[in-house]
């Protein structure tokens, strides 16, 4: 009877023993609440940021002891940027994940664009827009169009990657001091700001003579406009900053809502759950007034600092859906 009493008592102690298993994936451990909240702080959270003082673009690891994963220098001889060029790439002003994260479109006050292979750090495409060069964005065929702030205009490039600073320049735009670009995949737009406008432009998508067309023009709350990037999973708002506002322009309605009331506000990048609302703002710290030597969040919070860095924008390593269709991968119409 004793024996019985023990049999029955471990064939209950196993039934009600917690299931270590994925009933989807048998056999298959479910890991620990702590395993499981240790592995997701461990993901990489990277952001991707213009460090002006050491001429460089960095990608930041905020999530893995702020650990610096990738650098850029025009001047290292992997970027492939010949000598007279080099100085185009002063004060770099803003970096762009493109290609489905497998480049990098950046640009420079010193005039200089280029198209950088995250992989190989090599610029596979570069020339000069000149103006104090503040923004670029790629267009549907492979060419690049960018905003320079100093004679106010938008350039479009047909990019060629065999000849580099040699490749054709048309379709420019005169807009006074524009200082940003985002392409529209959805409606296939293009809108820059500058001042206090924002415009909306169309693209002929030529390779041989592109151009832009003027479609329709908004007045903002107040001018001085500066960063224009689109919200992380959004289809309709982009984050615009100016001389003391972050708006919130919905491209449906051409509403501007206000999101925050703060000053010097050099860009602005959101992301999915878990990625706060990191903001570049100009302490002058770093060397220069326009620069500083933190991130934060949109709240005030810190979320990187190095003393060391003279920072000017910032923005997280995530694919950017709004202006780019699924799985891109570079292209060129010169060379199809």
């Amino acid at each position: 009877m004793k024996s019985l009493f023990v049999a029955a008592s471990l064939l209950l102690a196993m039934a009600c023993k917690r299931d270590t298993t994925d009933p989807a994936n048998a056999g298959v451990p479910v890991p620990d609440t702590k395993a499981a909240v240790e592995t997701a702080a461990a993901t990489p959270r990277e952001m991707i940021i213009c460090d002006q003082k050491n001429a460089r673009i960095i990608m930041v690891d905020v999530a893995n002891g702020n650990a610096i994963t990738w650098e850029w220098k025009a001047t290292a001889s992997y970027a492939m940027i010949r000598t007279g060029a080099q100085g185009w790439f002063s004060n770099l002003s803003d970096a762009k994940l493109v290609y489905n994260g497998a480049y990098i479109l950046a640009t420079a006050s010193g005039g200089g664009v280029a198209l950088i292979s995250v992989s190989s750090k090599k610029a596979i495409w570069y020339d000069y827009a000149g103006g104090n060069t503040h923004s670029a964005e790629l267009l549907p065929n492979g060419n690049v169009v960018t905003a320079s702030t100093t004679g106010g205009y938008l350039l479009i490039f047909t990019v060629d990657s065999y000849i580099n600073d040699e490749s054709a320049q048309g379709g420019k735009v005169l807009f006074e001091d524009v200082h940003n670009v985002v392409w529209d995949n959805t409606r296939k737009v293009l809108y820059a700001a500058g001042k206090n406008q924002l415009k909306v432009f169309t693209y002929n998508n030529s390779c041989a003579t592109p151009r832009l067309t003027l479609k329709s023009t908004y007045t903002m709350p107040q001018g001085n406009a500066h960063d224009l990037f689109p919200v992380h999973g959004s289809t309709t708002d982009l984050w615009l900053t100016n001389s003391s506002y972050i708006y919130k322009f919905n491209v449906t309605t051409g509403a501007f809502t206000l999101a925050k009331t703060l000053s010097a506000v050099k860009s602005v990048s959101s992301g999915p759950t878990g990625y706060p609302t990191i903001l570049a703002r100009a302490t002058g710290a770093g060397g220069e007034t326009w620069r500083t030597d933190q991130i934060i969040d949109i709240n005030g919070a810190l979320v990187y600092k190095n003393t060391a860095l003279g920072l000017y924008k910032a923005r997280w390593r995530l694919v950017n859906t709004f202006s780019y269709p699924a799985g891109d991968s570079f292209h060129e119409c010169t060379h199809p």
